[in-house]
C-alpha cells in the first residue's frame, strides 16, 4: 500500500500519537495533551486508518505498542526533528522566537554553583518570542530526549558517551556515601568504620550508572535496591537500610536535621561532572544560541563565588 502525501492533519495525528507512546498510555498522556481520552482514541483511530497499521493494543492488559506502532514511534521522531531543523534554519540569525526545550536532572535546583532559574531570568530580559519547556528526568531520559529532538538541550551527569551527542561540562557536584538514622554505622565513630565494613552492608545503585561505569571502589559492593534519581536515592538512605551516593549540596538539609551523615569521605568523595548535551547533527536556532551562551555565563560567575 502506498503512503498518501503528508499533510498537516497527518502531522498533528503524529504528534498525538507520538506523546501518547512516550507517555506510555492515553490516561498519562490526556494531562499533556490538554483532551480527554476520548479525543486522543480517535486521533489515534484516525491515523490507524491513514497509515493501515494498527500502532497500539489498549485495554484491560495495558497499553503497549505493537511492531507496527515502534516503527511508526521511531519513523516519527525521526521526522519531527527534522522538522525542527528546517525550521531551526530558516528562523534567522537574530530572531529569538520558537520554543526552547531544555531537560534538566532531578534536584539541580539545589546546587549552589549553577541555577537554571538565574539562566531563564536573564533570558526573559531579552526581546524575545520563545516558548520555554523545562524538563525533568533521570539521565538516560535526558539522553533520549534530546536524540530524539524532543529537548534542545539536555543538562545532566551522562557517566556513557553516545556518538551522536556533543557533551559541555557545565558545572561539578561533590558526591559522598551516605547512611541514614538507624543504619548500624550511623552511631559508629568514623575511626571505627571500615573500606570492608562498608562493603558488606546493602547499597542503592544509581539505575542510570552500571558496575563498568563505577569506580572500582564501588563495584565489590552488594547492591540490593536501586533508584533511576537522587530523590529515589535519598529515601532508600532515610530509611536507614541503605547506603547510597548522593550529592552534597542536596543532602546537606537531611544532614542538618540529623537524618543522614556521610562516611568514610576521604575514601569515597569524588566530583561529578555534569554537562551539556546536544545533538551534534541539530542546527541551533538562535534562541539555543543565545540561551547556551547564558548558560555558560552563569556557570563561570558561579564558579568564581
Amino acid at each position: 500500500m502506498a503512503l498518501p502525501a503528508i499533510s498537516n492533519v497527518d502531522l498533528k495525528l503524529l504528534s498525538v500519537f507520538r506523546t501518547v507512546a512516550r507517555c506510555g498510555g492515553f490516561s498519562l498522556a490526556q494531562a499533556e495533551l490538554n483532551v480527554s481520552q476520548a479525543t486522543i482514541s480517535i486521533h489515534i483511530k484516525n491515523l490507524e486508518t491513514r497509515l493501515g497499521l494498527r500502532l497500539c493494543q489498549r485495554g484491560r492488559s495495558g497499553f503497549a505498542l505493537t511492531e507496527d506502532g515502534q516503527r511508526v514511534y521511531d519513523a516519527s521522531n525521526a521526522l519531527f526533528v527534522h522538522i525542527e531543523d528546517f525550521r531551526s534554519l530558516i528562523l534567522g540569525y537574530e530572531q529569538l522566537i520558537g520554543e526552547l526545550q531544555i531537560a534538566i536532572i532531578d534536584n539541580s535546583v539545589f546546587h549552589p554553583k549553577f541555577q537554571l532559574g538565574n539562566v531563564i531570568s536573564r533570558f526573559g530580559e531579552l526581546d524575545h518570542k520563545v516558548d520555554i519547556t523545562v524538563h525533568v528526568a533521570p539521565p538516560n531520559q535526558l539522553e533520549h530526549m534530546v536524540l530524539s529532538g524532543q529537548a534542545h538541550i539536555g543538562i545532566g551527569y551522562f557517566p556513557r558517551r553516545i556518538s551522536q551527542l556533543s557533551y559541555e561540562p557545565l558545572y561539578t557536584s561533590e558526591m559522598r556515601l551516605y547512611c541514614g538514622q538507624g543504619h548500624p554505622l550511623f552511631d559508629k565513630n568514623e575511626d571505627d568504620i571500615t573500606v570492608t565494613g562498608v562493603s558488606s552492608y546493602p547499597h542503592a545503585q544509581r539505575g542510570y550508572v552500571s558496575v563498568d561505569q563505577m569506580a572500582e571502589n564501588e563495584r565489590s559492593f552488594i547492591y540490593t535496591a536501586r533508584a533511576p534519581n537522587i530523590e529515589g536515592l535519598a529515601h532508600l538512605v532515610l530509611s536507614g537500610k541503605y547506603l547510597a551516593f548522593l550529592p552534597t549540596h542536596y543532602a546537606s538539609k537531611f544532614q542538618e536535621q540529623g537524618a543522614i551523615r556521610p562516611i568514610l569521605n576521604e575514601e569515597y568523595e569524588y566530583g561529578s561532572c555534569y554537562e551539556i548535551i546536544r545533538r551534534q547533527a541539530a542546527a541551533r536556532t538562535p534562541a539555543e544560541k543565545k540561551f547556551h551562551e547564558l548558560l555558560m555565563l552563569e556557570s563561570r560567575e558561579r564558579t568564581l563565588i
